[in-house]
């Protein structure tokens, strides 16, 4: 007996089955691209830390209602000022 013989048999239905309904898009008139004219002529500067730092980073801007960006243009500028270099 070959192995086909062992299968069971396909339960055809009669009624074809309906088109699967698309799902509601999201707001038609939002652009597919963020606009991000604020990042215009700057770059990242980015580094690997032990996850401890990136926390007590992300608490401090907590706490201080800033963003961790803000945080980092604050100690950028202090290191600049330390080093006395000027922007």
């Amino acid at each position: 007996m070959s192995p086909r013989a062992k299968l069971p048999k396909l339960n055809l239905r009669s009624e074809p089955v309906p088109p699967p309904v698309p799902a509601p898009s999201a707001a038609p008139s939002a652009p597919a691209v963020p606009d991000r004219s604020d990042r215009s002529g700057k770059k990242i500067i980015a580094g690997h830390f032990p996850k401890a730092t990136w926390a007590e980073l992300r608490r401090l801007a907590v706490d201080h209602e800033k963003t961790a960006q803000e945080l980092l243009e604050e100690a950028l500028t202090d290191l600049f000022a330390k080093y006395r270099r000027n922007l």
